[in-house]
């Protein structure tokens, strides 16, 4: 008889990671969505992209379609992208409108979600324009990058992310432009991603090329409750370092991390969005300066993919592995503590799916 699954303990030393089921198991992906994607801030945009009145970008957040709209009161909205009327969609892509026409009826609507124009209305008895606008969802801008929480009961960025960014708000983040988007397609569970993100001591195994760049010895790890902080200087600088000199990685609860690379300066957005329980899309957003890309800067984006390029094939071969059925929980190494931090913050989020028996210490989560 196997050995039972038990729950993550607080306690790194003895604690196990997340079951297997949990990456390879359908319906779990479905009660993600609900209790995790639904309920936390996901990072859909940064201020550069919007400049002129009736600017737009269109996403996805858990499956639901999204208008993010600048206001003539230069006002930022998320809306969800769905008509009141009929539930078309609105608008596709990103770009410029003075109003958002539905292609199905023709129903209008402002900028800032009030109703416009419904043209095949006329005559219709005790109806309420006020009833009939594009449903809000929430929306806050943390140091010029734009964030949505489509449950709108969600405590603030600030009080979730205190101190966020604090090792480089100093450079302007506003100032910098969005140069380049690319996405991948990983076959493995998203959270396959995340753990591998979050702990380096695969580094000098599988990104070679990298670490012989960086100081290792000075690595450092920070963790807070709801996102954790790794840095490492580039050899012969110290903890200090300049931006570019070295290497600042802030993850924030559950699936997105801003990367700051050795280098001319730059940011890296990654996000991992799962398409089913073993395939997600990886999307990377790439910040400079300035819009001209320099020759330094290619090098650095190709480094850059290179390192996603290695990170991608070792996930898919964790997939693999876990659904040969033969693997059920994992222990933690005491520098995993990114990783373990992550696995408390998803166990305590899906109770629901989580019918596991508590670790024998008394300091079992």
């Amino acid at each position: 008889m196997g050995k039972a699954e038990v729950r993550v303990s607080n306690k790194i030393s003895e604690a196990n990671t997340l079951p297997s089921w949990l990456y390879t198991k359908p319906e779990v992906l479905e009660v993600e969505k609900s209790e995790i994607f639904s309920k936390t801030w996901q990072y859909v945009g940064h201020v550069s992209q919007f400049n002129k009145t009736g600017d737009y970008i269109t996403t996805e957040v858990a499956g639901r379609p999204i208008i993010i709209s600048y206001g003539k009161d230069e006002e930022i909205r998320a809306f969800y992208n769905v008509c009141p009327h009929r539930a078309s969609r609105l608008v596709e892509g990103d770009g410029n409108k003075a109003v958002f026409t539905c292609p199905y009826h023709a129903w209008s609507f402002k900028l800032d979600g009030s109703l416009n124009r419904a043209p095949n209305m006329k005559g219709v008895e005790n109806f309420n324009e006020d009833e009939f606008c594009l449903k809000k969802i929430k929306l806050e801008i943390l140091e010029s990058f734009i964030f949505v929480n489509l449950d709108p009961e969600a405590t603030s960025m600030s009080s979730q992310f205190p101190d966020l960014f604090k090792h480089v708000r100093q450079h302007d983040l506003a100032s910098f432009k969005k140069v380049r988007v690319k996405e991948t397609i990983c076959k493995s569970n998203w959270k396959i991603g995340m753990d591998n993100y979050l702990e380096c001591d695969h580094c000098s195994i599988v990104h070679k090329a990298l670490v012989s760049k960086v100081d290792m010895n000075q690595y450092e790890v920070d963790l807070y409750e709801n996102y954790s902080y790794q840095a490492t200087p580039l050899k012969g600088f110290s903890g200090d370092f300049d931006l570019g000199e070295g290497g600042r990685y802030y993850w924030l609860y559950p699936n997105t991390w801003f990367s700051f690379d050795p280098g001319p300066a730059n940011l890296s957005i990654h996000q991992s969005i799962p398409i089913d329980h073993k395939t997600t899309k990886y999307v990377y957003t790439t910040f400079f300066k300035s819009d001209e890309i320099t020759k330094e800067e290619e090098e650095l984006m190709a480094i850059d993919e290179l390192v996603r390029q290695e990170d991608l094939d070792i996930c898919e071969t964790v997939q693999k592995g876990l659904e040969t059925g033969v693997f059920t929980q994992g222990r933690f190494s005491l520098t995993e503590k990114c990783v373990h931090q992550f696995h408390l913050l998803l166990q305590k989020d899906l109770e629901m799916v989580l019918p596991l028996e508590p670790a024998t210490s008394s300091t079992a989560f």
